[in-house]
């Protein structure tokens, strides 16, 4: 066992797949996240809660694939801000976060204009077979940017949990459908 023993069992109980395992990690990491874009990166609320599940999304994948495996080398909470911090400089936006957290080595996620393309083209035939209201909450996220609550209104469903339960799901579903492609 590395440094990390507390971090290492929770990560096998995440690539277990076990629902409340991944529920009880979403709870516990979803405020601090949150406050700390919000203070470090001056997100507003709502940027904050939507970079939270683009990140998620990101670190679920990475569990997984076991892209991210013992022994470890940081916290859980440490991998999953360092994922928050590149997906912001990414966009081209930076922040104040470099004496509160160390540096974490992740995969660069610079890719190719043909990668792109084809990505770009692997997802078009994607929501073509996920279903119609699956398509149309992901199209009003990530191809309009709406926020949970416009997406809510939009669907005429009734809160903003909901939706992104059902974002969670439709994201699912496309992973296996990718998943199912290889």
């Amino acid at each position: 066992m590395g440094k990390y023993k507390e971090a290492e069992d929770r990560l096998r109980e995440l690539q277990s797949g076990s629902d409340l395992a991944w529920k009880a990690f979403y709870e516990d990491m979803r405020s601090p996240f949150r406050m700390f874009f919000m203070k470090r990166a001056s997100l507003g609320p709502e940027e904050a809660g939507q970079l939270f599940h683009d990140t998620m999304i990101i670190f679920h994948r990475n569990v997984l694939r076991r892209k991210l495996a013992a022994p470890l080398h940081s916290s859980l909470k440490t991998y999953l801000f360092g994922i928050g911090k590149n997906v912001l400089r990414r966009e081209g936006r930076k922040g104040d976060w470099e004496a509160e957290m160390p540096e974490v080595s992740i995969e660069a996620a610079i890719e190719s204009a043909h990668e792109r393309a084809a990505k770009a083209d692997l997802v078009r035939r994607l929501l073509g077979k996920i279903g119609d209201s699956c398509r149309k909450l992901l199209e009003l996220v990530y191809l309009k940017g709406y926020v949970m609550e416009a997406v809510a209104k939009e669907l005429d469903i009734a809160n903003e949990g909901t939706v992104r339960k059902r974002k969670f799901d439709c994201l699912k579903k496309m992973r296996q459908l990718m998943e199912d492609k290889n």
